[in-house]
C-alpha cells in the first residue's frame, strides 16, 4: 500500500530540528526529496521519504529524542486547513474527531481513532499504516507528542494524559518522554500506540472555537479531491521543475537534470520508464502554464506569454496551442 504525506511535514521536521544550509540539502536529497520539492507549497510525497528523513535527522543532530522535541513545538497553522479544522471546533474532543475525519488532507499514512474506554477515560489510537524500523518509531513519537501539544495549545490548559503507550521497545532512558507527556504511566512494548485522555479533558472548550468558520472549513474540506498528488514520480518532478523554469531563461533538459541532482541520461531513462519523454513533458508544462496565465490574466499580451513559455513569437505559440488541443 502506497501512502503519502504533505511536504509540510518534511519542512517542519528540518526547521524545528535546526537543520539548515548545506546539511538540510544533503539530508533532503538522501531522503529523495530534492530542493524543489521542499520549496513546493502543496505537494504530497510518498511516506517512505518522510520516514527516511526522520532517521537521517536523528543521526545528524545526535538526539534520540528529536521527534519528541519536534512534536513539542507543533504550533498551529503549519499544516493548513487541517490545523484550523481542529482549532475552530467547540471542544477538544470535537477537534480530535475532525482531525480523524480529515486526516487525509495532510497524510494517508496515519490512522487515528478516539474511542471511549470507560466513563472516565477515552483512548486515542494512532497507527502508522506504512512503515517500519526506526523511522516508524520516530514518526510515532512525533505524532503522539504533536497531538498532546495541540491539545494544550488549543485549550490553554496543561492537559496531562492518563497514560501513553508505545509499541516500540523501551529506550535506555525515558525521562524526556515523562517530561513531554506529563505522566509517568508510559508503557513500551504495548500492543498499540495510544494516548489515554480524561473524558473531562475532551470536554474542554477550545480557545479559538468559531462555529461559523468551522462550518465553512468543513464544507471546503469535504469538497477536496482525494490526495493523489504524488509529485515524486520522475515525470511529476520534471513537471514542477519546468513550471518553475519557464520564464526564467533558456529551458533545457541539462538544466532540469542539474536541479534534480541527476544526469541528463538518467533523467531521459527515468522518463522513458514512465512512458513519456522530455519533449512531451515540456509541451505538457507549457500547455498548463499558458492556460493558467490566460485564465488569471497574468500576461498582458500574446507576445509576453509566448516569451514566458520559450517561444519566439505569438504565431509559434498559436500553432503550439492548436497542436496541444488535438
Amino acid at each position: 500500500m502506497q501512502t503519502v504525506d504533505h511536504i509540510s511535514f518534511s519542512n517542519f521536521i528540518l526547521d524545528t530540528a535546526g537543520v539548515t544550509g548545506s546539511p538540510r540539502q544533503r539530508l533532503a536529497r538522501a531522503a529523495e526529496l530534492p530542493d524543489w520539492v521542499l520549496a513546493s507549497g502543496d505537494t504530497m510525497v510518498p511516506s517512505t521519504h518522510q520516514l527516511r528523513l526522520w532517521e537521517l535527522v536523528e543521526h545528524e543532530v545526535g538526539d534520540p529524542d528529536v521527534a519528541l522535541r519536534v512534536g513539542k513545538t507543533n504550533t498551529m497553522g503549519r499544516f493548513g486547513v487541517h490545523d484550523y479544522l481542529f482549532s475552530t471546533a467547540p471542544t477538544l474532543g470535537d477537534g480530535l474527531a475532525l482531525s480523524e475525519q480529515y486526516a487525509d488532507l495532510i497524510t494517508t499514512n496515519i490512522g487515528f481513532a478516539v474511542s471511549g474506554e470507560s466513563e472516565e477515560v477515552a483512548n486515542a489510537d494512532v497507527r502508522v499504516l506504512n512503515g517500519h524500523g526506526r523511522g516508524q518509531q520516530l514518526a510515532m513519537q512525533f505524532a503522539l507528542a504533536a497531538v498532546v501539544t495541540r491539545a494544550r495549545n488549543a485549550t490553554g490548559r496543561d492537559v496531562h494524559p492518563v497514560r501513553i503507550r508505545f509499541r516500540q521497545r523501551a529506550p535506555r532512558r525515558h525521562d524526556r518522554f515523562v517530561e513531554m507527556f506529563g505522566t509517568r504511566r508510559i508503557e513500551f512494548g504495548a500492543p498499540t500506540d495510544q494516548i489515554t485522555f480524561r473524558v473531562t479533558d475532551l470536554a474542554l472548550p477550545m480557545r479559538t472555537a468559531d462555529p461559523v468558520l468551522a462550518d465553512i472549513l468543513c464544507r471546503y474540506a469535504a469538497m477536496q479531491p482525494p490526495p493523489l498528488r504524488l509529485a515524486v514520480t520522475w515525470s511529476g518532478q520534471v513537471h514542477q521543475v519546468l513550471i518553475a523554469l519557464l520564464g526564467d531563461g533558456r529551458v533545457t533538459i541539462d538544466r532540469a537534470a542539474r536541479i534534480m541532482a541527476t544526469s541528463t541520461r538518467s533523467l531521459q531513462r527515468r522518463l522513458a520508464d514512465e512512458g513519456t519523454t522530455w519533449t512531451r513533458e515540456l509541451d505538457r508544462a507549457r500547455s498548463a502554464l499558458v492556460e493558467q496565465r490566460i485564465r488569471t490574466g497574468l500576461d498582458g499580451t500574446q507576445a509576453s506569454l509566448a516569451r514566458r513559455v520559450g517561444y519566439s513569437d505569438p504565431g509559434t505559440l498559436r500553432r503550439a496551442r492548436r497542436r496541444w488541443s488535438n
